[in-house]
């Protein structure tokens, strides 16, 4: 059985753990070996085998656009917070901190990105 969701059913408490995990451990990962850093690392750090991350996630270019999806998530969490400041300079400043974190977060990115970006693309053919 696959990690993915059928309709109209919740994933099970341990593929939403699992695919949790993962995403941490990737983030941690990248974080600190860069996006070109094993995926058995990934794996082991998240406490779970290469196929459990292999069924979540197919391929790296899969991962990183999940990692990259749920940073998104949290600056766009960011974004509101401080939207909500009275002071415009110190919105400003932790706005460029947040973009700062965002953007620096992951070594090597700029083609994998791009990778990541035409996988989720329509084909155009």
């Amino acid at each position: 059985m696959g990690a993915e969701q059928q309709p109209g059913r919740r994933p099970r408490a341990d593929v939403q753990r699992n695919r949790a995990a993962l995403l941490e451990a990737a983030q941690r990962q990248f974080l600190k070996f860069g996006v070109g850093t094993s995926l058995e690392a990934v794996a082991k750090e998240a406490g779970v085998g290469p196929g459990t991350l292999y069924r979540h996630f197919p391929n790296r270019e899969a991962l990183l656009a999940a990692v990259l999806q749920s940073r998104s998530e949290e600056l766009e969490t960011r974004r509101a917070d401080i939207a909500q400041l009275d002071d415009a300079m110190e919105r400003l400043r932790r706005w460029l901190r947040a973009m700062e974190e965002y953007f620096s977060a992951f070594s090597g990115l700029p083609e994998p990105l791009m990778a990541a970006a035409r996988a989720l693309e329509p084909e155009t053919r």
